[in-house]
């Protein structure tokens, strides 16, 4: 991997596809029909906190301080124990074979090769132990906390014996409103749909309502009972807040993940961005706290890192590429995000990833986060 690092610069000669993300954007558009255009790219409402969560990243500007370059930074970090070749993980989102057939496998070899961590969603496209058998970084298995108790330890114990090593814990009770795949009435449910529950499975009938919202409310009582329960250790996703991080600890949580869903679930909530100040005070320097939502460039995981978080988890990036070029559309992808990643360090002044912090960020916009 240092070796890796070390080259990073000479990849530039190499002649590639796709020399930028936006060349990736162009293909995967021009691959995928308008309602899956829509699926992929839609949020809720008036997409308020979608178009926000991009938004709040481009409020912030660097401080770059003249002679203090660095001519080959370090990009690899280790986060929840895993050494990664740039602060990311892949972010557990469903129903990606819409982009490409092999979906998560393809992922996940692609994670494998660039170095990062994979997390699987219960709404991936292909069975759990599939996708963890496809590579050696599906290492986190995220877990809707809705329906049956017993059901989700019971798939919970399932990721433990396919390899997994941690449980993402996150919770959705109702529908979400998204209105550009109602108008294409479109729908990745039913015989298509994710493949660790529902129809042709042999799972218990609980397994089936899973992602049925109309399942009774669980309250942090019980997401405490089934994380002490857990097989294994857990994160909690959708962290929005102070107060949420303190419960998401308090319930034996062993790290945080600071997420509005990419502006998928509820309109006009804040831009993720513009939280992870306060919920990185409140949970302490110690705790582990990944991040997404509005992440779109390498320079962005500078700027959320040195807001608090401590890798970032790619979603839409991943499904652009995906949907341009299937496995290498992933591949060139993370590379490319590397490399930008790797650039905006150097021209920051930081030598590694944990040079990053609020210094590096324009004193103005910074207050607006305080």
């Amino acid at each position: 991997m240092a070796d890796k690092v070390s080259r990073i610069d000479d990849r530039y000669a190499t002649v590639e596809k796709y020399t930028t993300l936006r060349g990736i954007h162009h293909d995967a558009r021009r691959h995928l029909s308008e309602a899956e255009w829509n699926y992929l790219w839609c949020g809720t409402g008036d997409e308020v906190t979608l178009k926000d969560n991009v938004a709040a990243f481009d409020r912030y500007r660097f401080v770059a301080p003249l002679f203090a370059g660095i001519d080959n930074p370090n990009t690899q970090t280790r986060v929840l124990g895993f050494d990664l070749s740039f602060p990311a993980f892949i972010a557990p989102f469903g129903g990606e074979a819409v982009f490409h057939p092999e979906g998560h496998l393809a992922i996940g070899r692609a994670a494998e090769a660039a170095g990062i961590q994979q997390m699987v969603p219960v709404a991936a496209s292909y069975p759990l132990e599939d996708i963890a058998a496809a590579s050696s970084v599906a290492s986190v298995f995220q877990m809707t906390f809705v329906g049956d108790e017993g059901a989700v330890l019971d798939l919970m114990d399932r990721a433990k014996a396919a390899g997994y090593r941690y449980i993402c814990a996150t919770y959705s009770p109702i529908r979400q409103w998204r209105e550009r795949m109602m108008e294409d009435r479109f729908s990745i449910r039913g015989e298509n749909g994710p493949a660790n529950f529902g129809p042709g499975r042999s799972d218990p009938a609980p397994l089936v309502e899973l992602l049925d919202f109309t399942q009774p409310r669980w309250n942090w009582q019980q997401a405490a009972r089934a994380i002490a329960r857990a097989p294994l250790p857990c994160i909690v996703k959708g962290v929005t807040s102070a107060r949420d991080a303190h419960a998401a600890l308090d319930a034996g949580a062993v790290g945080l993940y600071v997420s509005n869903y990419g502006g998928r679930t509820v309109d006009r909530t804040p831009a993720a961005l513009d939280v992870l100040p306060s919920i990185r005070r409140a949970a302490g320097r110690e705790v582990p706290i990944i991040f997404d939502s509005g992440v779109r460039r390498g320079s962005d995981i500078a700027t959320a890192l040195a807001l608090g978080a401590d890798a970032v988890a790619l979603g839409r990036l991943i499904a652009l590429g995906l949907a341009a070029d299937g496995e290498h559309g992933v591949r060139r992808t993370l590379d490319l995000l590397q490399r930008e990643f790797w650039t905006t360090l150097g021209h920051l002044g930081c030598s590694k990833v944990e040079d990053l912090s609020d210094a590096v960020l324009h004193q103005s916009e910074l207050s607006l986060a305080r």
